[in-house]
């Protein structure tokens, strides 16, 4: 039976701090809305107020002394064709939103909604995972910070408190000879499908030498994470074809892939290795250091 959604109450407050005293009054039984294309397609049940933060200004990609910051209510399509993220290690993520649905729904999503939906398959967690990004997050006591990776605690669960919402994310600046890149793959490889698995590199070099590495993936374990072992097989070293495959590897190893009605944990893991290595290959490439 299709239960219809019907909350009682759609407030839209005028800025932040009103946006927090709405959402600690009404606890769990609130849901804030942007896009709104995640809430309408699972319908939460028990809601029974939907906090609109348009009103709030967050809908932004601005250049700072330390990075870029990006409001939570920025649209996807925005990002898509934001000059600040056509570029350097930043398009990494313009390439994931371009993976991510139809134009569409591009033209609806926003940034902060799919964080927040804190789906394993997400394709945006990994790109600023890579990046180093972090959220700022404000509630009823005030505003914090944590880095993108710790947002996610299980499937579609973060660490946001009950009366908290994230309002911006903020991309630092990343070291002179950076590249990096976002690789997707997907049953029949259209913008409507859900990753199988998706992977992100960041290489930062210094004379040929790897001095920073940063591995995602996504799809493989109950939240995005860090493929740390691999990264600890590139740190420091100078990168071949042999040793990106070698970390290709460590990374599939540390996956912990399930099976579902996408793919088998198996067949997941075996991916990892190629969306890995590509992502490697082609961040290397990006620097302008290559040794085959």
């Amino acid at each position: 039976m299709n239960t219809p959604f019907q909350p009682n109450e759609y407030l839209r407050p005028k800025d932040i701090p009103e946006a927090a005293k709405f959402l600690s009054s009404y606890g769990n039984r609130a849901r804030i809305i942007a896009g709104g294309s995640d809430l309408l397609v699972f319908k939460p049940q028990g809601v029974e107020c939907l906090i609109d933060l348009s009103n709030l200004d967050l809908s932004y990609i601005n250049k700072e002394k330390d990075g870029i910051v990006i409001g939570a209510s920025t649209i996807l399509n925005d990002i898509e064709h934001s000059p600040l993220l056509a570029s350097g290690p930043y398009k990494v993520v313009s390439e994931a939103v371009i993976a991510l649905a139809t134009p569409t729904i591009r033209n609806t999503a926003t940034i902060g909604g799919n964080l927040c939906n804190a789906s394993p398959a997400a394709d945006l967690p990994p790109p600023l995972m890579v990046l180093g990004a972090t959220v700022r997050i404000a509630g009823i006591n005030g505003r914090r910070v944590v880095p993108v990776a710790d947002l996610f605690e299980n499937v579609k669960r973060t660490a946001l408190g009950e009366r908290e919402f994230l309002v911006e994310v903020q991309i630092p600046q990343c070291p002179g000879n950076s590249g990096a890149s976002f690789q997707k793959l997907r049953h029949h490889q259209t913008s409507v499908d859900i990753a199988i698995v998706n992977a992100a590199a960041r290489l930062t070099f210094e004379n040929e030498i790897c001095k920073e590495v940063r591995i995602a993936l996504g799809a493989v374990a109950p939240t995005p994470i860090y493929a740390k072992r691999a990264e600890g097989l590139l740190q420091g070293k100078k990168i071949d074809l042999d040793l990106i495959q070698k970390a290709a590897e460590a990374a599939s190893e540390e996956a912990k892939p399930i099976d579902d009605i996408r793919a088998s944990a198996g067949y997941r893991k075996r991916m990892v290795v190629v969306l890995v290595r590509r992502a490697l290959e082609e961040s290397a490439g990006r620097c302008g250091v290559w040794e085959k």
